[in-house]
């Protein structure tokens, strides 16, 4: 059953229709029950017994990119994406979870699964990759443009303790999330030779899960679970720390907002939830902190940034990652037409439904290509592969700031 504050949310809608001209997906569907205000009303008339959780309100729920765009934009402050969130938990409990998200879920929550998958993915998958069709889809990705698997998982490149090489001027725990570890190395090594560069020791917990927001997101609570007690309690060994340093928008509004909510939701202990919650930083949040001026190196280009939804809404940080950027010399910093919209991705909502994702996604890639920018900035593995994605055959580099900030510092 939703949460009795979330039940109530329902009856603070005023049907005003707000929500629906910021709804990125209501804006290419036209159709009420896609919109947030449509799905408020479902959800008001099964919780009052006068409609039965089917197929079609199921279908309707998931037809959510849960932006939250819904949520910032509504004058009476309903939590529509909470909502949204804790009615697919209920959804689950009449229908199974899609093949493709089930597999994904089972793999992300396993601890010998996700190791497993990943090996042979480097080790078959990646040579593989050169044989499909070049004009081929995966959702709305193109074959060409899918990255390849780490040669090697990111938190097996460094011990436990990485040690300044002076005085250690902070000290941080890092997580990497399941894109830097398995995919995406580059931003995690840049990540860390940023944190050495200023004098912060890195402590790289060995025993780390999935964030789980894939997962939890999906209605999966209960096989998120393990992923964020084993998490919580990863956290809790390092009480000594700064921060929590996270570059993955999605794993930080996890442990920012997510874990709180749904722990609080399920009835379990939400202590050590808030504990992470206030110890959570983005990279470009702590990086703030420290003049970075008589670090940095000239760099060519222009560079145009996109805010993922889970850091500008959920997590509240949009000037932190642009400041990074200006500070860069040589670097000339332009901002995009509707940088806070969302890209179209929406995790698995482009593979769910690439058709609407890709209708999204042209609109952010054209703001993009009027910057006139020869790089894009962005603190979301997702967001990064699904603008990268799409971007065709043009040469606009797909970037995290804290790569651009990497180079800028030179050789660690």
């Amino acid at each position: 059953m939703i949460a009795k504050e979330l039940q109530e949310e329902v009856y603070n809608c005023i049907k005003c229709g707000i929500c629906m001209n910021a709804c990125p997906v209501y804006k290419q569907l036209h159709v009420e029950g896609a919109a947030p205000r449509g799905k408020v009303q479902l959800i008001k008339k099964i919780q009052e017994g006068k409609f039965d959780i089917s197929e079609g309100f199921k279908n309707l729920l998931y037809t959510c990119l849960l932006c939250e765009t819904c949520t910032v934009n509504c004058p009476s402050g309903v939590k529509i994406d909470r909502l949204f969130k804790a009615m697919r938990a209920e959804v689950l409990k009449k229908y199974k979870l899609p093949l493709l998200k089930r597999i994904m879920s089972t793999v992300l929550s396993s601890d010998q699964l996700l190791p497993f998958c990943m090996f042979w993915g480097r080790t078959l998958g990646n040579p593989l990759m050169a044989l499909l069709p070049k004009n081929g889809k995966i959702g709305a990705i193109s074959f060409s443009k899918l990255p390849k698997f780490n040669g090697k998982p990111l938190m097996d490149q460094y011990p436990e303790i990485i040690s300044p090489s002076g005085k250690a001027q902070g000290r941080v725990i890092y997580f990497p999330g399941c894109a830097n570890n398995f995919l995406f190395e580059n931003v995690g090594n840049s990540t860390i030779k940023v944190l050495q560069r200023l004098g912060v020791e890195v402590v790289f917990p060995k025993d780390l899960k999935c964030c789980s927001l894939p997962i939890f997101l999906s209605g999966a609570r209960q096989m998120a679970l393990s992923n964020i007690k084993s998490n919580l309690s990863a956290f809790s060994r390092y009480d000594n720390v700064d921060a929590i340093i996270v570059d993955c928008a999605t794993c930080g509004a996890a442990f920012k907002e997510e874990y709180v909510h749904i722990l609080g939701e399920m009835g379990e202990d939400t202590k050590e939830a808030q504990k992470v919650k206030n110890k959570v930083m983005d990279i470009s949040q702590y990086l703030a902190k420290f003049d970075l001026k008589k670090y940095l190196q000239p760099l060519k280009g222009r560079v145009t940034y996109h805010d993922p939804c889970h850091l500008v809404r959920s997590q509240k940080i949009k000037d932190e990652p642009r400041a990074l950027l200006k500070q860069i010399p040589g670097l000339d910093f332009a901002e995009m037409v509707g940088a806070d919209v969302c890209c179209g991705g929406g995790g698995t909502f482009q593979l769910d439904h690439p058709d609407i994702s890709v209708s999204i996604t042209k609109n952010k890639i054209q703001s993009i290509r009027n910057t006139g920018a020869d790089t894009v900035a962005s603190g979301c593995p997702g967001c990064r592969l699904q603008i990268n994605g799409n971007l065709g055959n043009e040469k606009i580099r797909v970037v995290h700031p804290i790569e651009l900030l990497a180079e800028a510092m030179g050789k660690v």
